[in-house]
């Protein structure tokens, strides 16, 4: 099998995008056993990222380097894209020896311009379009294409097994309908069950399911009835998910919350300090944070490159490397509470052994830390 020296992968459905990219990097492996592996979250400059393809590594003779965020060279139809046409230029003409680029791109379209074109001449555009959703009338959790999606790109790569079991796969697409990223982890967590049946898929979806970013959503608008019902769903045996979509083991449920807890909470007393020092205190308001459009309005438009010129400036920066969509939920969790609640709630989850206790122990160590943040008048 030849791979591409440039591969630019898009799809309108992120997880369709990751299953893709992690196939690729495991045939890249497969094909380059002592090779190297880099990951880029965002998208560097170009002449960063030109530098980067163009520096030989010391330690393996081909490298794969992905870019997981590849939007910042691509533009809309009504404008030209400055970084894609300046990459495009310089990989037109840059060796790429022992190197493979991989750019990860989620769009609603099939990517266009210059970047496109070169990646075409120089290695392979992958588009993975998501299909129609059902009409009202049809009367139908997913269609009959979206179901071949869902098969073929997603259950084929992560439960094949149940492929076998038509029952079962139709009990995944009724439950989940189309939401690659759920099916996914459902289907994963019934394989390691061990009870696989249409029965085990409804009656694993009946305890429901929560991740991470349920308890950001619930930290940043101080919503304790949320966070209530995320603790609620674990304690009546629903499942966790990663960040990625992932199933969390039970015995390691407690820990990851804990570990998720703390990070979120440094990253917000971060956002704070790097905010002071950009001249930004004022913006630290969480009603302003909370206006409509504030995101593309105010914080990409006039706060991103000033925060994010301090957080450059600023070795070991908890919130080095994220994207600014990232950084502006912890901006939004910096402003909803004080330095002082911060660090208390900080204290109170080291002090409390979370990390290292039994899965209910920890579950109920870390909701007591968080509700107990939310709630505390002047927070």
């Amino acid at each position: 099998m030849t791979l591409p020296s440039i591969l630019l992968l898009a799809s309108p459905d992120g997880f369709l995008l990751e299953l893709e990219h992690r196939e690729f990097e495991d045939a890249w492996r497969a094909a380059h056993a002592d090779g190297e592996v880099a990951s880029l979250e965002a998208a560097p400059p170009p002449a960063q990222l030109v530098r980067e393809l163009a520096s030989p590594s010391l330690f393996a003779a081909d490298r794969l380097l992905l870019v997981r965020d590849a939007s910042a060279y691509f533009g809309d139809k009504a404008r030209t894209n400055s970084d894609g046409d300046a990459l495009a230029q310089a990989l037109a003409s840059l060796p790429l020896a022992g190197v493979t680029l991989v750019l990860a791109l989620v769009g609603a379209a099939q990517p266009q311009g210059a970047l496109a074109d070169t990646s075409r001449q120089r290695g392979e555009v992958r588009f993975l379009p998501v299909p129609p959703a059902p009409k009202p009338w049809e009367k139908t959790r997913v269609t009959p294409e979206q179901q071949a999606v869902l098969e073929g790109k997603v259950l084929a790569r992560v439960a094949s097994e149940l492929l076998a079991d038509r029952e079962v796969v139709d009990a995944l697409c009724e439950v989940y309908g189309f939401r690659p990223r759920e099916l996914a982890g459902a289907a994963q967590r019934l394989v390691l069950s061990g009870r696989v049946s249409a029965e085990a898929v409804r009656d694993m979806a009946g305890a429901g399911e929560c991740s991470p970013r349920q308890l950001e959503e619930a930290l940043i608008g101080r919503d304790a009835a949320g966070c209530s019902r995320l603790f609620a769903t674990l304690e009546a045996g629903g499942a966790l998910l990663s960040w990625w979509g992932e199933p969390v083991a039970p015995d390691r449920q407690g820990a990851m919350l804990a570990q998720a807890a703390s990070r979120l909470l440094r990253q917000a007393l971060a956002v704070r300090a790097h905010a002071i020092r950009a001249g930004l205190e004022r913006e630290l308001d969480p009603r302003r944070c909370g206006e409509g459009n504030w995101y593309p309005r105010t914080f990409r438009a006039r706060l991103h490159k000033p925060l994010q010129a301090d957080i450059d400036a600023t070795p070991n920066s908890p919130l080095a490397g994220m994207s600014a969509w990232q950084l502006h939920h912890a901006f939004r969790m910096g402003a909803a509470y004080g330095e002082r609640a911060l660090l208390t709630a900080l204290g109170r989850l080291a002090s409390s052994g979370a990390e290292r206790s039994r899965p209910a122990a920890a579950r109920m160590a870390v909701s007591g830390v968080v509700l107990g943040l939310i709630v505390e008048p002047g927070a």
